[in-house]
């Protein structure tokens, strides 16, 4: 790494920065000519505060681009928010019942596309469920895009010679002693409508100018930012935490509903302790201690089973029109670590194998039984549970954005066995829990074998917010505390190593009516890109880092033993 820094420095001297803000107007940014393709691809190590960061770029043309002038390398912070709210006084309708599931990529539409046969289909419900939601006047849509940096530097220029048509070089970057957000992931998760979404990006970009003044931008990659993180006091608090009824998510563009509440259910509480702290690093786990207490009727027969506990993202919105409309299910946030597949994301894994955090069985003394036929109140407690909550290579450390605040809460399920005399809450899980429901005169006349009678569970769940997650063990030491990167005195990367870092000068772009989207960074479907340069760097150029400091250590060793 030293070596790769040291290599920085020699390169910064012959490297030009642009360090003003772009000028709107000054060159049009078009689609690269007919017939003309370019590709582009950075290498290069994540950014932390007050380092030099040492790459290299390749720019590769194909097909007819002779009128192609120069190369400009350019590295940009852009994060956006996006939300899109139903009044509150214009409810939506039910969603009629549908027992196969459709993708949705489009805000405002709510059913499949066609029918397909399905015996549960009811257009004229369909049609007014449709309606209301399609309806935009009972809507509020806002995306918004802050632009926090954006620096350019020459790469090649026809007018010094021929241009490459397959350009490499090395390029420097001085990173000051500002701390930015950590990088998030915009290829993970869900690519869903959602009711609001923040993104944001890293990302290199390589201009090509043309010989008629236009120029056009080709990316070249996402990268990553480290924060300093500064020791605090690790605490080790208790808390209580409040269990309720899980939401039931109805489907898409429909707000979730809550479960009706029997009265004669019983109240948990979940008493955690940290006795390590609240600290925990990424790819690592923390103990907790959890004990359940439960109060209600002594002739309810339900049984606590076991309790699972996990950390989850805790995000608090800045913006006062989303403060006052709470999310349920938060959309997921990963953070950006070399040499982790995005692929292995998908769905519902969890980051590095290894890491999960195992749920524990409950224990509780015996119900005293009562001594006539009325029932009482009775309150007991389970022995205490020891869990360990673990924290995944990829989770996102704690942050404060300009959008958000970045965060992680404790996550507790606690899981029942009902009473048998307790309604259902979802009719979905009801005709499924019966179905499998196994009968007799059938099992002879299929060629598989019927499953048992399922066991019927229910979910309470609760969570606190008392968690910190922090990137790393050991951190480089700094020669001063990075100031905020929202600070008066915060500044902005350049690629010239004898410059003295400008302060940053972020701008502000709030789309039209019509052009709002929920993703805009990544919207290309195959999760290999935009390329995570960082992951590129660990895998194709420090790995020849390292061979060669350790054959420049034996060249060195064979000369001292001479």
């Amino acid at each position: 790494m030293l070596y790769w820094i040291s290599l920085a420095l020699i390169l910064a001297t012959n490297v030009v920065a642009f360090t003003d803000p772009p000028c709107p107007g000054s060159k049009e940014l078009i689609d690269l000519p007919s017939q003309c393709q370019a590709r582009a691809w950075v290498r290069a190590p994540d950014m932390v505060p007050g380092d030099i960061i040492a790459g290299d770029v390749k720019v590769k043309l194909s097909g007819p681009c002779n009128d192609a002038e120069n190369y400009v390398l350019g590295l940009r912070y852009k994060e956006k928010v996006f939300w899109k709210l139903r009044r509150e006084d214009a409810p939506i309708p039910k969603m009629p019942i549908y027992n196969e599931t459709f993708m949705n990529s489009d805000l405002f539409r709510v059913r499949p596309f066609r029918n397909f046969g399905n015996l549960d289909y009811n257009e004229p419900e369909w049609k007014a469920c449709e309606d209301s939601v399609q309806n935009k006047d009972l809507w509020s849509i806002h995306e918004e895009e802050r632009t926090a940096f954006e620096i350019k530097s020459p790469l090649a220029d026809a007018g010094k010679g021929p241009l490459s048509r397959n350009f490499t070089t090395r390029f420097g970057v001085l990173v000051p002693n500002t701390n930015y957000p950590p990088g998030l992931d915009c290829r993970t998760g869900f690519m869903t409508t959602g009711e609001r979404l923040i993104e944001s990006i890293y990302e290199y970009f390589v201009e090509i100018g043309f010989s008629n003044g236009t120029t056009s931008e080709i990316r070249a990659g996402m990268t990553a930012f480290t924060p300093f993180y500064l020791p605090t006091e690790n605490n080790s608090p208790s808390v209580n935490v409040s269990l309720s009824p899980g939401l039931v998510q109805p489907g898409y563009n429909m707000k979730p509903s809550k479960p009706s509440v029997d009265e004669l259910w019983s109240n948990y509480t979940i008493e955690v302790s940290f006795p390590e702290g609240i600290h925990v690093y990424r790819n690592s786990s923390v103990n907790i201690t959890a004990i359940v207490h439960r109060t209600g009727y002594t002739n309810r027969t339900e049984i606590p089973v076991q309790l699972c506990a996990f950390s989850e993202n805790g995000i608090e919105w800045h913006s006062q029109e989303l403060q006052n409309r709470s999310q349920p299910f938060p959309p997921p946030t990963k953070g950006l670590v070399p040499s982790v597949d995005p692929l292995q994301h998908w769905g519902f894994y969890q980051g590095v194998p290894g890491c999960h955090s195992p749920c524990r069985e409950i224990k509780f003394a015996a119900t005293p039984v009562p001594s006539t036929l009325e029932s009482h109140i009775f309150s007991s407690s389970s022995e205490p549970l020891s869990l360990s909550l673990c924290v995944n290579n990829d989770a996102v450390p704690d942050f404060s954005t300009y959008y958000q605040k970045l965060g992680h809460r404790v996550k507790l399920n606690l899981q029942i066995t009902p009473d048998p005399s307790e309604s259902w809450d979802n009719e979905f899980e009801k005709i499924h829990w019966e179905q499998q429901i196994p009968d007799a005169d059938e099992s002879d006349w299929v060629p598989w074998t019927r499953t048992p009678t399922p066991t019927r569970r229910r979910f309470l769940s609760g969570d606190a917010n008392v968690l910190s997650v922090i990137p790393t063990q050991e951190q480089e030491p700094v020669r001063s505390t990075p100031v905020h990167y929202l600070s008066d005195t915060a500044r902005q990367p350049v690629f010239e190593r004898d410059l003295i870092a400008p302060l940053a000068q972020p701008s502000i772009k709030v789309f039209a009516m019509g052009e709002e989207l929920p993703h805009r960074y990544c919207t290309a479907g195959d999760m290999r890109y935009p390329i995570y340069v960082g992951d590129t760097w660990v895998k194709k150029v420090l790995p020849k880092i390292v061979d060669d400091q350790h054959e420049k250590d034996t060249v060195d060793h064979l000369f001292v033993v001479q």
